[in-house]
């Protein structure tokens, strides 16, 4: 997602994470602005879901057991798992 230096000003002056830009996007609703824009918000269903989100996420990384990801090279996840035994490098 692209920010304007404005956005980036914007957001960083009242502590918007661009994450949290990102899943008002994500799951909120719009609406159209007189200029042609979209304006997006977070309703209270949005904010509901982000929160349930947040709280299965959270849920992942709280274990011990660090998460992988193997990702070929056009981005495509090949599989995730845990991480039980060491990655070997290469």
């Amino acid at each position: 997602m692209l920010f304007s230096e404005h956005a980036k000003s914007r957001s960083r002056s009242r502590s918007i994470k661009d994450l949290s830009v990102m899943l008002v996007k994500r799951f909120g609703r719009s609406v159209k602005s007189s200029d042609n824009s979209e304006i997006w918000i977070a309703n209270k269903r949005a904010r509901r879901d982000i929160l349930k989100l947040i709280k299965a996420v959270q849920q992942n990384f709280e274990r011990a057991d660090p998460l992988f990801a193997v990702v070929a090279a056009d981005g495509t996840v090949i599989t995730a798992g845990r991480r039980t035994r060491r990655i070997r490098h290469r």
